[in-house]
Order: structure tokens, then C-alpha cells, then sequence
């Protein structure tokens, strides 16, 4: 009896560690395959990306980096895991200095360690930075800008723009201080030279040096301009002047309105060569005789243009602007390309009546006009107040008043009704100019000569 229950429990063991055998030939030990790896490098940190591949999910995966190929010292970061990919970011790291890392994750059963992989981290360095697109040109000024993408691993103690009427500006020429650090900024350019090209460029300092982004290059407008250009032919651009014409008899002195919608209105009765006033509409071709009241068409046989005098907020230099021929005025309304597909649109702009002409490269996102190109529409299609106008005219809109008619000394249609020449003869005794009212846009109309009717000069590109 004995020896049978020695032997019973000899089998009983044996069978148990069949089982326990059986249990760990079950075990199946995987390995962890690393795929592709990103390695996105700074001065003091490395952000890992690496795809892999494992039979089972894996729950975490920590990476330990350091600067000895034993692992001597080495520093534990844990890594985010999603689906086939996980993440690693090593902070804390020095400038330009080699570092090793592995990855350690658990199968299961082990603990187990990847071989060790190596980088270096990027040396301090100036930063980078980008120059912005020029806007907001005027003839004294413009807007630029830039942004800083990358410090270099250091502050950024000064950033700003320079600018020069040579190329490559540094800070050793004009230039503007716009804070520090990263990121966007922007910067006014002040004090420019009208009708002048400049070069701009951005900056960024840090302890380094200073680094400087893509030179643009830019134009300031003639002094007197709206920013916008416009095209009169298939070849020709021009700027339209910041308002219309107006002549005072008593110092001889010639001006453009201080904003678009100024005209004079009934005043313009009082036309002689001693008013103290100032008149704004004028008989056809009278630049040398601009209070010339004759109903007499024969009185303005010549034309002289009224952009051959000296402008005092034009630049005071004479035979620098010039009227748009009757040709130009139909090209402008009905004939040019442009960005947004308008042209013109009707608008009241500041309570005042008129018709809005959109620069070449206007876009639609600076403002929503309505009934664009229509020249029956009305002019409350569009109700613009001073400080709306104010953005389209940065973007280069130019608003014609509704500045009525003048007939000898008698002023008729003013704010209904809006007549400005052009340089186009019809014939010996009438001129084309552009009429447009409340229900319609004639870019060709004519008429007798005598009357006074409102100026817009330009000044070619």
C-alpha cells in the first residue's frame, strides 16, 4: 500500500507539472517592432514620432534618453500611445549636445529594452524670421510687418522692419521696434518719400545676431493719391487724386478736397477772378482760365488741361496729373478686368450721393457692395457711413460726389446729379465727360463746353 501511494503521488506530480509546462508553452513572448521615426529637434528638447508594430495593445511605452551610450543617468519620459504610434517629447536637454534613448515596454511576462538610438540636439542660433506683404501705401507711409517662427533657442530681444530706397535695408537704416519674442507683428513705415521705391525687410535679434527675413519692395504713391490703381487701357494704370479739383481765384491757388465726398455746391455761383471763395466746377479745357463763366462755347475753343498747374496738396509741381480722356472714362466703367469683377458701384457715402469705382485688385472680403456694375441701380443700393468709408479707401476706392452742374452763374442738380469731364472733344462746340444719376452711368455723355462740370485728375503709374 505503501509504494502505491508513493506512486500516486509521484504522477500527481508529474501531471501538474505537465500542465504548468503545457501553461508555458502557451506563452508566446512578442517583440515590439519600431517603424518609421520622426525626430523633430530644438536646442534644449527632441519630440520623438515612431509607428509600431505588436500583436497586442500595448499600454504604455516609456523612453528613457542621456548623454552616455550605457544609459548612465539616464532620465525616464513617458509616451503618449495611440493606436500604431506613439509620442515622446525629451525636455530639459543642452544646445548642440549628443543624446542617446531607448524605449522599454512589457510584453507580458518581461520588461524589455529597445537597443539604443541616438541624436543631436540643434545649436543655438539667430532666429527666423518672415517679412509680411506691404499694404496701407500712401505717399508718405505704408504698413509691413513680419513674424518670428523660430527664436534660435533664445529670446528675441528686439524685432521689427527697416527699409531703404536701396536693397537689403539693416537696422542701420530707417527702421521700427515692434516688441519681442515670437510671432506675428506688425509695423508702420513712416516718413516716406512720395513717388519713391523702397526695399523692406524684417528683423529679429537675439543674443546671437540678427537675422533678417524676404526683402519685399514697394512704391509710395504720389502725394494727392488714393491708393488704389486702375486700369484706363489695356497698357495704362492710374491713381485718381484724393478728391476733386478746386481753385481759389483770390491767391490763384489750386487744391484737391480734403476727402473724396467734399464738393462745393451752390457757392460756385460766385465764380470770378476776385472771389475769395473756392469754386469747383469748371468750364471744359479751362486749366489756364478757371473762373471763365461765358455761356459762349467759343470762349473754350483750347484745352488746357488743369492738371498742368501746380496742386497744393498734390505735390505742387506742375504737369504732374492730368484728366482722363473720354476713351479712359468708358474703359474704367465698362471695359476693365479686375479681382472682384466690379467695376463701380452707386453708393451714399457720408449722406452724399456719388458713384464708387473699385481698384483693380479690389477683393470682395474688404467690403460687401451690392448691385455692383448696375448702372440703374440707386444710390442708397449702398449706405456707407465715414468711418466704413474709411476702410474701402485704405484699400483704394474712389467715391465721385454727385456734385452738380454750373450753367454761366446758375448752380442746378447738387447731390442728384454728378458731370465730370473729360479731355475729349466732341466737337467744336461740346465735350465728353462722364454723367450719372439716379437711374443711370453714361462714361460718354457730351455737352456744351460752357459748363462747369467737376474735375477728377490722375497721375500715371
Amino acid at each position: 500500500m505503501k509504494n502505491i501511494k508513493y506512486i500516486t503521488i509521484i504522477y500527481l506530480l508529474f501531471i501538474i507539472a505537465a500542465l504548468f509546462s503545457c501553461k508555458k508553452d502557451e506563452l508566446k513572448v512578442y517583440t515590439l517592432e519600431i517603424g518609421s521615426e520622426t525626430v523633430v529637434k530644438g536646442t534644449t528638447s527632441a519630440t520623438i514620432t515612431a509607428s509600431y508594430t505588436y500583436p497586442l495593445k500595448l499600454k504604455n511605452v516609456d523612453a528613457y534618453v542621456s548623454t552616455s551610450s550605457d544609459m548612465t543617468a539616464a532620465e525616464k519620459f513617458a509616451a503618449t500611445v495611440t493606436d500604431n504610434v506613439f509620442i515622446v517629447t525629451f525636455n530639459n536637454l543642452q544646445a548642440n549636445t549628443g543624446y542617446y534613448y531607448i524605449y522599454e515596454y512589457s510584453n507580458g511576462v518581461d520588461i524589455i529594452k529597445t537597443d539604443a538610438k541616438f541624436f543631436t540636439t540643434n545649436d543655438y542660433s539667430m532666429p527666423t524670421v518672415t517679412t509680411s506683404d506691404v499694404s496701407s501705401i500712401t505717399a508718405t507711409s505704408a504698413t509691413c510687418g513680419g513674424n518670428v517662427t523660430d527664436d534660435g533657442g533664445l529670446d528675441v530681444t528686439v524685432r521689427g522692419v527697416c527699409w531703404s530706397t536701396s536693397q537689403n535695408p539693416t537696422t542701420s537704416d530707417s527702421h521700427t521696434t515692434d516688441g519681442t519674442g515670437t510671432g506675428e507683428f506688425q509695423s508702420s513705415l513712416t516718413n516716406l518719400s512720395a513717388c519713391t521705391t523702397y526695399y523692406v525687410r524684417a528683423y529679429a535679434t537675439n543674443s546671437i545676431g540678427t537675422r533678417y527675413g524676404e526683402q519685399k519692395t514697394f512704391n509710395t504713391h504720389p502725394e494727392g493719391a488714393v491708393a488704389g490703381l486702375f486700369s484706363v487701357s489695356a497698357t495704362q494704370q492710374v491713381y485718381f487724386s484724393q478728391g476733386n479739383l478746386q481753385y481759389q481765384a483770390s491767391t490763384n491757388t489750386w487744391r484737391f478736397a480734403e476727402h473724396q465726398w467734399d464738393y462745393i455746391g451752390g457757392d460756385n455761383a460766385n465764380i470770378s477772378s476776385s472771389y475769395g471763395g473756392w469754386i469747383d466746377l469748371f468750364g471744359w479745357g479751362t486749366g489756364n482760365n478757371p473762373t471763365n463763366s461765358s455761356t459762349n462755347n467759343g470762349d473754350y475753343g483750347t484745352f488746357s488741361d488743369w492738371g498742368n498747374n501746380a496742386i497744393s496738396n498734390g505735390g505742387n509741381t506742375t504737369n504732374t496729373w492730368r484728366t482722363l480722356t473720354k476713351d479712359e472714362w468708358v474703359y474704367v466703367f465698362n471695359t476693365r478686368s479686375t479681382s472682384s469683377g466690379i467695376r463701380y458701384a452707386k453708393a451714399m457715402v457720408n449722406g452724399i450721393n456719388g458713384v464708387i469705382l473699385l481698384p483693380d485688385d479690389w477683393s470682395s472680403s474688404y467690403y460687401s457692395l451690392s448691385n455692383t456694375n448696375q448702372s440703374g441701380a440707386s444710390f442708397t443700393s449702398n449706405t456707407i457711413t465715414s468711418s466704413q468709408w474709411t476702410t474701402l479707401e485704405q484699400h483704394g476706392a474712389v467715391f465721385l460726389p454727385a456734385a452738380g452742374r454750373r450753367d454761366g452763374t446758375s448752380v442746378y442738380n447738387v447731390g442728384s446729379d454728378g458731370y465730370y469731364w473729360s479731355s475729349t472733344a466732341y466737337s467744336a462746340s461740346s465735350a465728353y465727360y462722364l454723367y450719372f444719376g439716379s437711374s443711370n452711368v453714361i462714361p460718354s455723355d457730351s455737352y456744351n463746353r460752357y459748363c462747369g462740370r467737376s474735375v477728377r485728375l490722375v497721375v500715371e503709374l
